[in-house]
C-alpha cells in the first residue's frame, strides 16, 4: 500500500504541474482550475485508506451525504403519491 501511495503522489505531482491554473489564461484557465481540483480530490481519496475503502465500495467519500441513507433509499419517495404531478425534474450535470 505504501508503494501505491508513492505512485499516486508521483502521478499527482506530474498532473498538478501540467494542469496548474497559473499556466493558463481565459477559457482554458477555467478548464485547468476544474482539472486541478479534480486531481487534488483524487489524490485525497486514493491516499487516505478510509476514503479509498468508501470509494472502492461505490460511495463518494468527498460527498458528506454519500452513504448516509440505507440501501435502496429514494429521496423522492414522498412525492410518489402525486399521480400526474405537474412537477418535472431535469438535472444538468457539467
Amino acid at each position: 500500500l505504501i508503494s501505491n501511495d508513492i505512485s499516486v503522489c508521483v502521478i499527482y505531482r506530474k498532473l498538478a504541474q501540467k494542469w496548474h491554473p497559473d499556466g493558463y489564461s481565459g477559457a482554458e484557465k477555467k478548464k485547468a482550475e476544474k482539472k486541478f481540483m479534480d486531481i487534488a480530490s483524487a489524490k485525497e481519496v486514493l491516499t487516505d485508506p478510509e476514503k479509498r475503502r468508501k470509494y472502492d465500495q461505490g460511495e463518494d467519500p468527498l460527498d458528506p451525504e454519500s452513504g448516509r441513507h440505507p440501501e435502496g433509499f429514494n429521496p423522492f419517495q414522498q412525492f410518489h403519491h402525486f399521480q400526474g404531478s405537474p412537477f418535472q425534474f431535469k438535472f444538468h450535470f457539467n
